[in-house]
């Protein structure tokens, strides 16, 4: 963490948060100590340092979004695939309609109270009660995990 710490030390203030056991763990430390430096921050954005090549235009989408008065925002995309539910012995239940589908992607943001609120229901917004927007997401904020993802990304970098 220090070697980030000192890369990024020519740019704007920056606190290295270690991360929990899991990503609400992680959320909720990063959200402390975010409340800590800026008090009265109004809004809130969780981002995953695996879609490093999110284009800014996104991110302003998801700000301009909450400076609409919107809540809770999050980038999606249509899912392509067809998607199948299974049972637990891996057999075909039903194909649900994929054009009710999106595939969630980050930056995604939220008001301080919302934030909190979801981290306390264990991470999950829906049980929070409040309309999630969406905004049209970009596929250049594919979630980079998997060597082949790495081999993808590198070659979006190449062009």
């Amino acid at each position: 963490m220090a070697e980030v710490a000192e890369a990024l030390a020519s740019f704007e203030p920056v606190t290295v948060v270690p991360g929990g056991a899991d990503r609400t763990e992680s959320v909720l430390l990063a959200l402390r100590a975010a409340t800590t430096l800026v008090p009265d921050a109004r809004s809130v954005l969780v981002h995953d340092v695996s879609r490093a090549l999110t284009p800014p235009a996104l991110v302003h989408a998801v700000t301009d979004a909450l400076a609409e008065g919107h809540q809770a925002v999050v980038p999606v995309l249509p899912v392509a695939d067809t998607v199948k539910c299974v049972d637990a012995a891996g057999v075909i239940l039903s194909t649900p309609d994929r054009t009710a589908l999106r595939a969630v992607q980050s930056p995604q943001g939220f008001t301080h109270d919302v934030l909190h609120r979801a981290l306390a229901a264990g991470g999950v917004l829906e049980k929070v009660d409040i309309p999630v927007h969406t905004v049209p997401g970009d596929v250049a904020a594919m979630s980079i995990t998997t060597p082949f993802d790495l081999t993808v990304a590198g070659a979006v970098l190449a062009r």
